[in-house]
């Protein structure tokens, strides 16, 4: 998320990496812990939005019902959709939140990664890292719970270039086209959120 806020498609507006502040509330299942022991910080009373992204994982509608009981069990506002801001009457305090892949379907932050390699013949070398996975899986045993993680790794490990990253460090390499028509929702949503409306 630093990388894309870093990155030279928003660098015309520095409020996108100035204004906002980026946590890592570890696993879903965590979120609630984090929300709490967030309200206690120092200063949070100057805090005018709050974002919170994760990925939809296996059951998007289930994913959005999570998010937002969670967010109204701890105290604040929420609206019921991904993507959508709602402010609270009494503090002002704008609250959102937002699933991957971005596309209202089920997935994760690396199925989104996997649309927007920036490599030209991406989709070229994802079908034969499909192709090699599922021979993995049919003659040699394999079980990937995880086969999105798998998938990318594998297309990262391919290149000389990212074969030796993790994906954050792989992210601020150039792996991803930050201009993608993909993270189109994403910026609006923060835009919105943030006020983040033009110079």
């Amino acid at each position: 998320m630093i990388n894309y806020l870093e990155s030279k498609t928003l660098a015309q507006d520095q409020r996108f990496y100035n204004d906002i502040q980026v946590f890592d509330f570890g696993g879903n299942e965590e979120l609630s812990n984090f929300l709490m022991n967030l309200k206690n910080m120092d200063r949070f009373d100057l805090v005018t939005s709050l974002a919170v992204l994760r990925d939809a994982e296996k059951d998007y509608k289930k994913a959005c019902w999570d998010v937002s009981s969670t967010l109204k069990k701890c105290g604040f506002v929420s609206s019921d959709s991904s993507g959508t801001w709602v402010s609270d009457g009494t503090t002002g305090l704008k609250v959102g939140f937002m699933l991957f892949p971005l596309n209202n379907t089920a997935g994760t932050l690396e199925d989104l990664c996997l649309q927007i390699l920036s490599e030209k013949n991406s989709n070229t070398i994802l079908s034969t890292i499909d192709a090699f996975l599922d021979t993995m899986e049919l003659t040699y045993g394999r079980n990937f719970a995880r086969k999105h993680k798998n998938k990318l790794h594998t297309y990262l490990s391919s290149s000389n270039e990212y074969v030796t990253m993790p994906l954050g460090l792989a992210s601020s390499c150039g792996a991803f086209d930050w201009e993608s028509d993909k993270l189109v929702p994403l910026k609006l949503f923060l835009s919105e959120g943030f006020g983040i409306t033009g110079k």
